[in-house]
């Protein structure tokens, strides 16, 4: 047996070269190579000096800084990627769905006509419109709130891609619905349903960082 198959046998000696059983061929070879005896002295040696090496425990700047290098990573690969992009577009469908839903079950000019009633302004005041809009954004909030309880991943970066598709999907259909509303009441719409839809997704997503996952599976 030559040297460099017996040192094949020192790898499966660490970390206790002494108490390991050599195969007689090992042994003998051992006992004549001065080579091969000092290699493994000093592997046994090394390993008990790395046995006796104090643990060290990173600076708070060490780990700043690697949360910051994970951050970077996590938001190019949330932005920059199609699959960072897949709960987004998930949230983004069931919001648009529901607020869709809604729309049918309370059109936007009965909705318009309780939030004047209720705040006793004009028809042409802005708010009103802004108001309901953003009524009509928080169902997005149910679909970020579906979406991270199945695939928990994500974040504030992946609910305002949420938030984005959800007014880029949905704001030509309200356009369209509320054609006959002058161009600034319009714009007040949807920016109130916009509005709505980052404030419910953001909400949501504290809500589901807030309350244990153990309690939301029950």
């Amino acid at each position: 047996m030559d040297c460099e198959q017996v040192r094949d046998y020192f790898l499966a000696a660490i970390p206790a070269p002494q108490k390991v059983p050599w195969p007689e061929a090992v042994a003998r070879h051992l006992e004549t190579c001065e080579g091969c005896g000092a290699e493994l002295t000093g592997l046994e040696r090394t390993w008990a000096l790395l046995a006796r090496w104090p643990e060290a425990t990173p600076g708070e700047e060490v780990r700043e800084r690697l949360m910051r290098r994970v951050r970077r990573r996590l938001l190019r690969e949330s932005v920059a990627t199609v699959g960072g992009w897949t709960p987004a577009v998930l949230m983004a469908a069931v919001g648009v769905g529901l607020s869709l839903l809604f729309s049918l079950l309370v059109p936007y000019s009965v909705l318009l006509s309780l939030c004047r009633e209720a705040l006793q302004v004009s028809e042409s005041n802005p708010g009103v419109y802004v108001l309901a809009g953003a009524v009509y954004g928080l169902p997005l909030a149910l679909g970020v709130w579906l979406i991270r309880r199945q695939a928990l991943i994500g974040g504030v970066v992946g609910s305002l891609e949420a938030s984005l598709l959800f007014l880029v999907i949905l704001g030509p259909y309200v356009i369209a619905q509320c054609r006959e509303f002058a161009p600034a009441l319009q714009v007040a719409f949807v920016s109130g349903l916009g509005g709505g839809a980052v404030v419910s997704s953001l909400a949501a997503l504290g809500l589901f960082r807030l309350v244990p996952l153990s309690r939301l599976q029950h």
